[in-house]
């Protein structure tokens, strides 16, 4: 039995996830109601920016499943801001705190929840963070979304050091998915040009068709999630795949 807990649903790729994965028992986990054809096996609706009812959450979450010896149990932290798209000097406080409540400090609870659930197991573990080369690469007017991916990979490496304490251990890994054709891309495009001087770059993305499809990516989330050699490397890019 294949268990699939994916964040971010309710649109992007985490909604394109759910057809991708829709043989499995999917745990859906969003913050609005989920619109969709695939049978979920469970649903549960958090605000990530609420970060204490994510805490109380996340073991109800993942106490929701009672896998057997040999299951597969899979996490994919896919749910993320891009916003606020600000120069270091226009951004305040609950910007940049927003953002990391969303991009760094919810993946990272629901790691340790997942850790704590099935740590122990005699299974196959794995969890996949979908990143950004923006945590690679600095752009004008995304301090708060450049800053927190890197440390949302951060994260995920520390995680796989410890993860050689366990007997059965769970496999981590990072997930670069490219420039995708969602409504974050619609939000970058929307941003105030003296903010973001990058604008007419995405711009043209979407005008010259060099968006990716989110069930391109998708798909090439699974075939990295399902690899035998899931977990050799710590991150892994879609431009690998296509």
């Amino acid at each position: 039995m294949r268990y699939v807990f994916i964040t971010g649903t309710s649109r992007g790729l985490g909604h394109a996830l759910l057809d991708i994965f829709k043989e499995d028992r999917i745990i859906s986990i969003s913050r609005s109601e989920v619109e969709t054809d695939v049978e979920l096996f469970k649903t549960f609706h958090v605000d990530f920016l609420d970060e204490q009812a994510l805490e109380e959450a996340v073991p109800e979450i993942f106490s929701c499943i009672q896998p057997e010896k040999g299951d597969e149990i899979f996490l994919i932290n896919n749910a993320g801001a891009v916003n606020p798209v600000k120069s270091i000097a226009n951004i305040d406080a609950k910007g940049f705190l927003d953002n990391y409540k969303i991009n760094v400090l919810a993946p990272a609870l629901l790691m340790k929840g997942f850790v704590d659930a099935f740590g122990e197991l005699q299974a196959t573990k794995r969890i996949l963070t979908v990143s950004s080369g923006a945590a690679l690469n600095p752009m004008e007017g995304w301090a708060a979304y450049c800053s927190s991916k890197a440390a949302v990979n951060m994260v995920s490496d520390v995680l796989r050091l410890e993860m050689d304490r366990l007997d059965y251990p769970i496999l981590s890994a990072t997930y670069r998915p490219g420039v995708i054709d969602t409504d974050m891309q619609g939000e970058i495009r929307s941003a105030d040009p003296e903010d973001f001087p990058d604008i007419s770059k995405f711009k043209d993305y979407k005008s010259s068709n060099r968006l990716y499809p989110a069930e391109t990516v998708a798909y090439v989330a699974k075939r990295v999630l399902t690899s035998d050699n899931f977990g050799f490397s710590e991150s892994y890019s879609v431009s690998d795949f296509l």
